[in-house]
């Protein structure tokens, strides 16, 4: 499988705070990765790592064998898109003008939206199912109808290789369900996925292979077969669970039972 993304003992953090420490790992093209870990592990900052958003402090990040940072941001945004973690601020665009955003990294200087670019948006609209939503405004709409509309953004800049960091915290079932489905239709037709997620069942659901973060390194990484035990899990996460076959193994977390807490102490 050819090598999208290669850290190879990546050391990268904030103000001199070491964060990711010694990271090396591939995603492969048409792979469908899943990074899982507890909070403050790295999860975030990888994913800013391997959009060149973070510069690494050591070791080397290349993008299709080539130092990211070799390659200047328009480059960048035409070879992968990013979904980063959603924020407060929402500027009142409407829906159309925000996905149309997504063309600038293709557009040349001055130029005005090409029948390419039109297509690119409807296309997009269309995967996401917010083909309705185009003449609303981004500040009437809903959490789960914003992230569909942020990621429609993204697919229509680039749809082969996306970068998601926690796209369904926060949102209800139906919209969690909807956007997972969204990623796993297009990582079935050839896009490459990768995803920071919280939630280990989705994860085991969806993904092809998933990689656990401890501590700012790589702690396993494996199909979901045979990182999701109990043992990998409890370790993790520093909490008890039991793994079920659902037909994915399924973790359930035992109550009372977090690592230097047991019991409720």
């Amino acid at each position: 499988m050819t090598p999208v993304f290669e850290l190879n003992s990546v050391c990268a953090g904030y103000g001199g705070e070491p964060v990711l420490r010694n990271l090396s790992m591939a995603v492969g093209t048409g792979e469908f990765v899943s990074i899982i870990g507890p909070n403050g592990a790295g999860k975030s900052t990888l994913i800013k790592v391997l959009d060149g958003t973070i510069a690494p402090t050591e070791g080397s990040i290349c993008f299709k064998s080539r130092e990211i940072r070799e390659y200047s941001p328009r480059d960048a945004a035409r070879g992968f898109s990013v979904v980063h973690q959603m924020t407060e601020s929402i500027v009142p665009f409407s829906v159309y003008d925000f996905v149309r955003l997504g063309r600038f990294p293709h557009q040349g200087l001055f130029e005005i939206e090409t029948a390419q670019d039109r297509e690119a948006i409807d296309w997009a609209a269309g995967v996401t199912g917010i083909t309705g939503l185009l003449k609303r405004s981004l500040t009437d709409l809903s959490g789960g109808e914003l992230q569909l509309v942020r990621i429609a953004h993204a697919l229509a800049q680039n749809h082969s290789i996306i970068l998601l960091d926690e796209p369904i915290s926060h949102l209800d079932i139906r919209h969690s369900i909807m956007i997972m489905d969204i990623l796993h239709r297009l990582n079935r037709t050839g896009s490459t996925v990768v995803a920071v997620l919280h939630d280990i069942n989705v994860a085991s659901d969806y993904s092809s292979r998933i990689v656990g973060i401890k501590r700012g390194g790589v702690f396993f990484d494996g199909p979901p077969g045979s990182v999701i035990t109990y043992a990998f899990m409890e370790e993790l996460f520093g909490t008890r669970c039991i793994v079920l076959e659902n037909p994915r193994p399924f973790v359930y977390p035992v109550p009372g039972y977090v690592e230097g807490r047991e019991n409720g102490d």
